[in-house]
């Protein structure tokens, strides 16, 4: 017969990583990086179509401008 001196290891309770992970999760939802790179790029094709509409010059008026005339 073998007696051991030993006892069962508490489980560990709610630790800092959970408390800040508590905290986290009452913010609610925040888009991740990739979301916030597709909104800049949705941004800057608006915008680039926008210029472009208001654009007076023509292809024939571009190539123009590159034989220095």
């Amino acid at each position: 017969m073998q007696i051991s001196m030993t006892r069962a290891v508490p489980r560990p309770s709610a630790g800092i990583i959970d408390d800040i992970e508590r905290e986290d999760n009452k913010k609610g939802y925040e888009p991740d990086d990739l979301t916030a790179f597709h909104q800049i790029v949705r941004h800057l094709v608006i915008d680039g179509d926008r210029r472009a509409a208001d654009a007076s010059r023509t292809l024939a008026d571009m190539a123009l401008v590159g034989q220095g005339r």
